[in-house]
């Protein structure tokens, strides 16, 4: 964190209406994308969960159907009992770890945050060999570590979020500057989020603020690795330019912030590499094939790494499936933004003809409903009319025989 925000403040210019205009505009920003990419995840989310709804209702209607099962379910819904009591009891105390994070009484939170460890611990215990149990905080991330082990093993989430458990334990550890604990915690909330960017990023932090630089740079290589938005590998590019700046390789530094903002235009890292461009004018004569021939000499991945592209477009293909049109047409913009590959934009724009297509449909079909219900409705008018013409007709007959 403290490099973060050192990072930002020598990039303000010094005018106080400037700097706060500009940091406004920043998080607006940056607001704006976190807001795209929760939305996103959510409506991902929603549709995954069709997919895994029907299974488990069909695993659930075939255990009913044997007598052995039926015990195993009755005491897994024992045991989840007194687990969910238990979460309780876990959520509250990591809420009042989190709230008091800031506090003086660092000892405290230890003690408590140790308690709590192996309890979540065992209840994520399992005898199943066939069962692997993550911390996965979305079924989008579930999906994608299983596209990158392919394990035959079935992947259960954990009761609780344990990766979350040991990246707040990792930073009250931090308080007592306990750092290879620190890290060591790191490592742990990793094991149970293999995905988890909030646990690589602290591991990031930690290696740069110990200049262990080495260590520092294949940290980034393994988060660029997991990271399944354009705005994350920008992120990474980012972190690599800021670890080349540190050791003074300022042409390095400046092709990957060039790198990271040709990912995600973000106005900090456009006024970083214009103010290297200051310092050194040559800088500006780089290509883009220069850009990306410094990035590859320094061993750095060049876009998103090929399991989770796959991942990504498998997920694509089920939205598309199942008619998901509106959440299948951000993937891919997503997708293409990750890739720029041209093939990524035509499916985009046959899937815009495709939902042309089906407004023109409905709208026909609306069009066909309206016509139907004004010929009804002149069909009840002409059999009114004719009633009340036939009704009229007697009553004219009656008074003349009278």
């Amino acid at each position: 964190m403290e490099e973060r925000v050192e990072f930002i403040k020598n990039n303000l210019s010094g005018n106080k209406e400037e700097d706060i205009a500009y940091l406004g505009a920043m998080l607006a920003a940056q607001n704006k994308v976190v807001e795209e990419s929760l939305a996103t995840i959510e409506a991902i989310n929603t549709v995954l969960k069709e997919f895994n709804n029907s299974e488990e209702v069909k695993e659930i209607e075939d255990e009913k159907n044997e007598e052995s099962d039926d015990i195993k379910i009755q005491e897994n819904n024992e045991n989840q009992e007194v687990r969910s009591k238990e979460e309780k009891e876990i959520d509250t105390l990591i809420d009042e770890l989190t709230n008091n994070l800031d506090s003086e009484n660092v000892d405290e939170s230890l003690k408590s945050i140790e308690e709590i460890i192996p309890k979540i611990e065992n209840i994520s215990k399992t005898d199943d060999e066939n069962v692997i149990y993550c911390s996965f905080s979305s079924d989008f991330e579930k999906m994608i570590f299983e596209n990158i082990f392919a394990s035959e093993k079935e992947v259960r989430n954990t009761p609780y979020a344990n990766d979350v458990v040991y990246i707040l334990y990792s930073d009250i550890l931090l308080k007592k500057k306990r750092r290879k604990a620190a890290m060591d915690a790191l490592d742990r909330a990793i094991y149970w989020n293999f995905l988890s960017r909030d646990a690589r990023s602290k591991k990031i932090d930690l290696y740069f603020t110990r200049k262990e630089f080495v260590k520092c740079l294949d940290a980034i290589k393994k988060l660029q690795m997991i990271s399944y938005t354009a705005r994350d590998i920008a992120d990474c590019y980012n972190k690599y330019a800021y670890v080349f700046n540190s050791l003074k390789d300022s042409k390095s530094a400046y092709a990957l912030y060039r790198l990271s903002y040709s990912y995600f235009e973000n106005p900090n890292v456009l006024n970083v590499f214009t103010e290297l461009e200051k310092q050194d004018p040559t800088l500006k004569e780089l290509s883009g094939e220069d850009i990306i021939k410094i990035a590859q000499d320094n061993e750095v991945e060049i876009g998103p790494n090929a399991k989770i592209i796959k991942a990504h477009r498998d997920i694509t293909t089920k939205l598309i499936e199942i008619g998901a049109i509106q959440e299948a047409k951000i993937m891919i913009q997503n997708d293409y933004a990750m890739t720029r590959e041209d093939a990524i934009a035509k499916i985009y724009d046959q899937l815009l003809d495709l939902e042309k297509n089906e407004e023109n449909n409905n709208e026909q079909e609306n069009i066909e409903e309206n016509i139907e219900e004004d010929e009804d409705h002149q069909q009840k008018k002409k059999v009114a009319k004719k009633k009340t013409s036939t009704s009229s007709s007697k009553k004219n007959k009656n008074a003349t025989k009278k």
